[in-house]
């Protein structure tokens, strides 16, 4: 029985490389305002990508890439520590924050001090940032929570179609504090409800938390590529991997007017707050940003000890 699930594997692994080697490669892109230096030249044409092109949110982008679907992609550095033997950093690119992440954000309705045993929601987007909470809430505020994935539609749905959902009110909070005292919402699904102003309200900044704890960057994501693919095909990973890196380079610079504006198409904040936004986040994986992923995986692996032994 092991034997005839070997060949399957075998036989998937070899169709996967047939398919490559016929068609272009498959990036995955994550279709969140702070990807749009990097996807923005690509989407006007300013930067030709020889692959094809298939967007998600973080999480989902995790599961297709372990499961063969995609070959790159920007995904949650927790999916990448939990499977080094699978993937590969390309590029020194990654999403990370030295302090303020701006759209990594814990919503509560009391200071976090007070959260002890309370249930929390977390984001169904997200790897990193639900372990990187349940990190800071037991490592560093001593405190024991439940989590609960909130899967509803109107968490779910892209912030336009959420305004729709509440006829238009772009005042109007569809965190529900009556089941969970607390919510953790990333990317443009935490620009919408930080948008929004919310009166008595505590909002947290998860980068900004980690920064003041460990005094060191928060990478949230990273692009990597399928080992075997690379291995395979090292010519055609570096050739994309190059138009990612001039990708970022021009929308972080003659495209960037065009980047602040499109992010206020899809969540409408002021010019200086994306300015500054962009400012705080950075794409390359520096030597600190390889300090601080290395100690979130000490912490990650710290917590999944106590948690087996509960």
């Amino acid at each position: 029985m092991g034997g005839g699930c070997q060949l399957q594997r075998d036989i998937k692994k070899k169709f996967n490389a047939e398919t490559l080697h016929a068609t272009s490669v498959r990036l995955g892109q994550v279709d969140f305002i702070n990807c749009l230096p990097m996807n923005l030249p690509i989407e006007l044409g300013e930067v030709k990508v020889n692959a094809q092109i298939i967007n998600a949110v973080p999480s989902k982008l995790n599961e297709m890439i372990l499961n063969s679907e995609i070959d790159i992609a920007p995904v949650s550095s927790y999916a990448y520590l939990q499977n080094k033997d699978k993937l590969m950093p390309v590029g020194d690119l990654c999403i990370a924050s030295n302090g303020c992440a701006d759209s990594v954000l814990l919503f509560s309705k009391c200071p976090i001090e007070e959260l002890n045993d309370a249930k929390i929601g977390l984001s169904h987007a997200s790897a990193t940032s639900n372990m990187l909470l349940k990190v800071l809430l037991k490592e560093f505020y001593n405190l024991g929570n439940e989590f609960e994935v909130i899967t509803s539609p109107s968490l779910i749905l892209p912030p336009k179609a959420r305004l729709a959902l509440s006829g238009g009110n772009s005042q109007f909070s569809i965190l529900n504090f009556q089941s969970c005292p607390a919510y953790l919402l990333i990317g443009d699904h935490a620009l919408l409800e930080f948008s929004k102003s919310l009166e008595n309200i505590f909002i947290y900044d998860l980068g900004t938390l980690w920064k003041k704890h460990t005094g060191l960057p928060m990478v949230f994501g990273m692009w990597v590529a399928r080992k075997e693919v690379v291995e395979q095909y090292p010519d055609k990973i570096k050739i994309i991997v190059d138009q990612l890196n001039q990708s970022k380079g021009i929308g972080l610079t003659t495209l960037f007017n065009k980047v602040v504006k499109k992010a206020q198409e899809k969540v409408l904040i002021t010019n200086d707050f994306y300015e500054l936004y962009f400012k705080h986040l950075s794409y390359e994986f520096t030597d600190e940003c390889k300090k601080g992923l290395s100690l979130f995986e000490e912490y990650c692996k710290k917590l999944s000890s106590v948690l087996s032994m509960v």
